[in-house]
């Protein structure tokens, strides 16, 4: 589970200095048993370890990152349009897994990279759509200057008219990827689209990959900096490609990418 806590300044507002993570963290260990404390990631976190009957509940808990919140808030709602993307994104989340490309600390995807990745091909991928782009259609709810106890949970969304299944969409996804050229074009969930990455400024030049963060427009996926991951995530996408489309006679099977 993961968890905001959001300690507002009277002056500055929602500071996100280490000292309010260290703060929190010595009041924290006074009653929690703390894991670990990874304060070098751009944006801390505590690991808490529960006790009995929680001790199964692994807890992440961060500082004043209310960007993550506004991100949380449209995903959110992305899934309230149609169900069939927290599914594909948990398909595609245990894929990356036991492909070894969810791991940002070895310079591979963060899960988050991974849900924009499948938000993306949701969008602009598959004819007709299964989603819209949410943040042009309605700029007033999905947008940093809300306030955050004025945002919305429970307004419904019209779906979209796509029939495919969640099978089929899997399949497409691993196709849109494996011949997806990374290195010429970058990702907008934002605006709903790709761009050339010639248009970004030239310190964005050492990541391999540049997949837009929807509100502050960076890049989530810069953890990528290597060649050899780049090249390990488009062999996992040609590969699980290839294992699906190799089953023509049985049809494609989840165990044939090793999600079970």
């Amino acid at each position: 589970m993961d968890l905001c806590m959001c300690l507002p300044h009277p002056v500055f507002g929602y500071q996100t200095d280490r000292q309010y993570v260290s703060c929190f963290y010595k009041y924290l260990s006074h009653y929690f048993y703390i894991v670990n404390w990874l304060i070098v990631l751009k944006v801390p976190i505590i690991k808490l370890e529960m006790e009995s009957p929680f001790d199964e509940l692994e807890v992440d808990i961060n500082c004043n990152n209310v960007p993550g919140i506004y991100n949380s808030h449209l995903l959110h709602y992305y899934a309230r349009v149609d169900d069939r993307f927290p599914a594909l994104c948990l398909l595609v989340k245990h894929w990356a897994i036991n492909a070894g490309i969810n791991d940002a600390m070895t310079g591979t995807f963060n899960s988050y990279s991974l849900i924009l990745l499948v938000l993306h091909f949701l969008q602009c991928a598959v004819f007709p759509p299964v989603l819209p782009n949410l943040q042009a259609l309605f700029p007033d709810q999905f947008n940093v200057s809300v306030d955050l106890n004025k945002l919305e949970l429970f307004k419904d969304l019209r779906p979209l008219p796509s029939s495919s299944t969640v099978g089929e969409l899997l399949i497409a996804f691993f196709d849109y990827y494996a011949n997806f050229d990374f290195t010429q074009n970058a990702i907008s969930v934002a605006s709903g689209n790709i761009f050339p990455r010639s248009s970004l400024p030239p310190s964005c030049i050492r990541y391999k990959i540049f997949i837009e963060e929807p509100f502050d427009m960076q890049n989530t996926a810069r953890c990528v900096t290597r060649i050899e991951n780049l090249n390990l995530i488009q062999s996992a996408f040609s590969n699980a490609r290839r294992a699906l489309l190799s089953h023509k006679s049985k049809g494609p099977t989840l165990s044939s990418i090793n999600v079970r």
